[in-house]
């Protein structure tokens, strides 16, 4: 068992490092975790690039307003 943690250990870590290196020398990837630190991941230029190619998906919304949770139907089925 412990050969098995050390091996996911070295996976986890090659990964973690494997990553900042696609951020570090891609533009757009870096930009995009730039975006991610900001809280703004809808101005990333990866976001862009998926919204015009998928133009069904979007992020949701942030918080629900009182109005959307006052329109719903109570639930008969949680007693």
């Amino acid at each position: 068992m412990e050969q098995g943690s050390k091996t996911l250990l070295i996976i986890l870590v090659a990964a973690l490092l494997m990553g900042g290196l696609v951020i570090a020398f891609n533009p757009a990837y870096r930009q995009a975790f730039v975006c991610l630190l900001r809280g703004d991941p809808a101005s990333s230029p990866i976001w862009t690039s998926n919204r015009d190619y998928y133009p069904d998906v979007a992020l949701p919304a942030a918080t629900p307003t009182a109005a959307d949770s006052s329109s719903r139907e109570p639930d008969h089925d949680a007693e």
